[in-house]
């Protein structure tokens, strides 16, 4: 065994150490049970990429590709945690499960089949397997970028800036160089690998255990009393919303509503969550777009749906029939059906 063999393997036993120390710290935290199976799935799928290449040469063939599939599927399960994690009052499409379940099977049975099957057709599935790879990690990625300026969690706003996105650069560039290299990864890049990996976990749990020591990840949700300053701009808020209609500007963003009420944009997200409840400012601002087409949907039977969803600021009615049945567990049109029937 070379040096640099030697130094590969140390890395990667201790990069090992530092996602199991995660683990069991995510484990035994007051996360949602969700939120902390995904988050286990995703570490294991870790551990087995990060053991699985030193071992793969020891074991059965049949049996080698069974065990390397947890780290297959880490590019999925983290594009899962990571939309449990961000993605608010909203379930990922059905065809991402599907486009999931579709990747494993292939990924499997390249692993299965290798060398077994045509060299192009294996080139061929390894390169869609790489890029389906790639493109679970980007999503991640995504989402963590997408909501960052309607979040008004204070402890996920940090986490959006640390863990989701770094996590997802790790796995986008293993993947770009597996695809890449062909596979055949060089020595000296791979121990360059190893060693940011390894960094970049002990990074992260020195973080939490600064800033976040219990390794909460999803706010409790529980209101907390707000301060007289806090009922005032909570009556303000209300006013700009109910009485100027603040709501219904299309292009409505929470740095508008903190320079309108002139309160630092920090105070406001913090008002928004811990006293009135809500994960983000989307949310906040479509309870009155909500309410406010309920009202019309009854009173003005003859308006077209969409034209009530435009007015109260939804961008497209597919956005507006989401919001509706998230609320109301109806479509709007079921809604005033119902209604109008009963009156």
């Amino acid at each position: 065994m070379t040096t640099m063999t030697t130094a590969i393997l140390v890395l990667r036993i201790l990069a090992t150490s530092q996602v199991l120390l995660a683990a069991t710290a995510l484990v035994i935290s007051s996360n949602p049970y969700r939120t902390r199976l995904l988050g286990i799935a995703v570490m294991l799928g870790v551990v087995s990429y990060l053991v699985s290449s030193p071992v793969f040469g020891h074991i059965n063939l049949h049996v080698g590709p069974w065990l390397a599939l947890p780290a297959d599927a880490v590019p999925p399960l983290l594009f899962f945690f990571t939309w449990d994690l961000f993605e608010d009052d909203r379930e990922p499409p059905l065809s991402v499960w599907l486009i999931a379940a579709l990747y494993l099977v292939v990924a499997l049975w390249v692993g299965l089949e290798r060398g077994a099957t045509n060299a192009a057709v294996n080139s061929y599935l390894l390169v869609s397997v790489q890029l389906t790879k790639l493109g679970f990690a980007s999503g991640a990625m995504f989402i963590v970028w997408r909501g960052r300026e309607s979040d008004v969690v204070e402890s996920r706003l940090k986490l959006r800036r640390v863990f989701a996105a770094s996590i997802g650069v790790i796995v986008a560039a293993v993947v770009a160089t597996e695809l890449v290299t062909g596979w055949n990864v060089p020595e000296f890049i791979e121990l360059l690998g190893m060693a940011a990996i390894f960094i970049a976990t002990l990074m992260l749990n020195l973080a939490f255990l600064r800033l976040n020591p219990s390794f909460v990840l999803r706010d409790s949700g529980v209101l907390m009393s707000g301060s007289p300053e806090d009922t005032l701009l909570i009556d303000t808020l209300n006013k700009l919303m109910s009485e100027d209609l603040a709501y219904t500007n299309h292009d409505l963003r929470i740095a508008d509503v903190a320079a309108t009420l002139k309160v630092p944009e920090y105070q406001l997200r913090r008002t928004i969550n811990r006293s009135l409840g809500h994960q983000n400012f989307n949310q906040f601002i479509n309870r009155y777009r909500i309410e406010e087409a309920a009202r019309r949907l009854i009173t003005e039977p003859r308006i077209p749906v969409l034209t009530i969803a435009l007015d109260v600021g939804f961008r497209s009615i597919s956005s507006f029939n989401t919001a509706f049945r998230a609320q109301y567990k109806k479509t709007p049109t079921d809604y005033r059906k119902s209604r109008l029937s009963n009156s």
